[in-house]
């Protein structure tokens, strides 16, 4: 295990993390096909990625987070699977906004938005780059180079994030996706 202590795990005590490895899997659709989990797993699930993903490996954090959101075991996230993260992700949010510090709840309500402001099915076609109704990891993180250091340090990390790429992926400005950065 890689032990790291920075400043933003030591404010946000690995939540920011956590709260970003759950949103590997955002997307939006009320009317999913694909069962919501109770909030409880949810709970449960934020709860046993804290120390993953404030302590260890990025990969580690992302592939935990993977686990969960895949649903149906596939390796793969259905439109379906997004779907339901991102409502869990949303209602988790909202029972914890008192908990949240202003910077977590302002990047969690702007990625909300832009997802919403994208629609799930579009977010989803513009990383489903095989067109084969799935998003593999790869997929995913296309424009993310993953590395020994804890996912939100990771994130942080400009040389580590393409964040021009994504924006012209998502056909959005490049201010944007620095204004969802903490």
């Amino acid at each position: 295990m890689v032990k790291r202590s920075s400043a933003l795990q030591r404010s946000s005590g690995g939540r920011l993390g956590r709260i970003l490895g759950a949103a590997v899997a955002l997307g939006a659709a009320p009317g999913a096909a694909w069962a919501v989990i109770d909030g409880p797993a949810f709970e449960r699930f934020m709860q046993a990625s804290r120390p993953v993903c404030a302590e260890q490996p990025a990969r580690a954090c992302v592939a935990l987070a993977w686990s969960f959101a895949d649903r149906d075991g596939d390796r793969a996230l259905s439109l379906a699977e997004l779907a339901a993260v991102r409502t869990e992700l949303e209602s988790w949010a909202l029972r914890h906004r008192d908990r949240l510090t202003a910077p977590e709840r302002s990047g969690l309500a702007l990625g909300l938005l832009l997802v919403d402001s994208l629609g799930l099915e579009r977010l989803h076609a513009l990383y489903d780059q095989d067109a084969d109704g799935l998003i593999s990891r790869n997929e995913l993180l296309a424009d993310v180079r993953l590395d020994e250091r804890p996912l939100p340090e990771t994130l942080l990390d400009p040389a580590a994030v393409d964040r021009p790429a994504i924006a012209r992926r998502l056909g959005v400005p490049p201010a944007l996706l620095e204004r969802l950065a903490p």
